[in-house]
Formats: C-alpha cells, sequence, structure tokens
C-alpha cells in the first residue's frame, strides 16, 4: 500500500494557488498540474492521487458526487 495516496472529497475552487478541493472541515487541498472543465468549479467532488507537497495532490482522477 502506498502511503502518498489520497482521497478527497469537497467543494472544487479556483483560489490564487490554484485550483483546490476545499473539505468540510476547512482544510485546502491544491490541485497540482491539474485543469478541470468550467462546470466542476464550485461543484463537490472527489478526486484521488498523490501527495506531492504540505496541501498539494497530483490528481490521477477527480469526479462530480452525484446529487
Amino acid at each position: 500500500m502506498n502511503t502518498n495516496r489520497k482521497r478527497i472529497s469537497g467543494r472544487l475552487e479556483q483560489l490564487p494557488r490554484g485550483y483546490a478541493i476545499v473539505t468540510d472541515t476547512g482544510d485546502h487541498w491544491v490541485l497540482d498540474d491539474f485543469e478541470p472543465d468550467n462546470d466542476q468549479i464550485g461543484e463537490e467532488v472527489t478526486a484521488e492521487g498523490q501527495i506531492v507537497g504540505l496541501d498539494r495532490l497530483q490528481v490521477d482522477w477527480l469526479g462530480v458526487l452525484a446529487e
């Protein structure tokens, strides 16, 4: 098992540091080298990838949560 992998859920936002997922607890995870579709911004999403910094995630996949 790779301990550098993480799955994160929250609201996708565009912040000064780039696109990020803001979790329900207020944590901010900046998505490294990731360009979402415009219709995903502001939506509740789940992303999985590799941790590449203190609060950065190299995204392998991202999906919008079903309503």
